[in-house]
């Protein structure tokens, strides 16, 4: 069966969705009670939610905000912690660029955290500010980051 990037449509991949960044974004970095699973730009018509599948298993979670002339932010990257470090990230990685493409982007923009900093370089990204209003008022200190596609 393989992988799969799915559109988040359906009640239990919201499910999933959801429980996957709570625990890999928000529990896991100390941050209990503050995720809210029903936050209005999951749902705004600039977005595109996914989650990785593997065999039909939900394995990560990234969101694809479209900014218009062909420019995109992936938030809310997640790998699920018993999956990581085995090329799942890379995967879902390339499948989102494969996707934001195909929608006409050429640039997309990532704050990456600062331990996923490294795996974004590998991966092509490179340093950028972008917006440094998205990073006032951060939890996590992140790095602003571009991909050109």
């Amino acid at each position: 069966m393989g992988y799969e990037l799915a559109n988040v449509t359906e009640p239990a991949d919201w499910a999933d969705f959801h429980r996957i960044r709570r625990v890999e974004l928000f529990e896991a970095r100390g941050r209990f009670g503050v995720y809210n699973d029903q936050h209005p730009h999951d749902h705004a018509d600039f977005a595109r939610p996914f989650l990785l599948k593997r065999d039909g298993r939900a394995l990560g979670t990234a969101r694809l905000d479209l900014f218009g002339n062909g420019r995109a932010a992936v938030r809310l990257v997640a790998i699920t912690a018993a999956e990581q470090r085995r090329g799942h990230g890379r995967v879902m990685e390339a499948m989102v660029a494969d996707e934001a493409r195909e929608l006409g982007v050429h640039t997309l923009f990532v704050n990456a955290v600062l331990d996923a900093q490294e795996f974004y370089a590998k991966s092509g990204w490179e340093p950028f500010e972008w917006d440094p209003s998205e990073l006032v008022n951060s939890p996590v200190s992140c790095i602003q980051m571009r991909k050109l596609l």
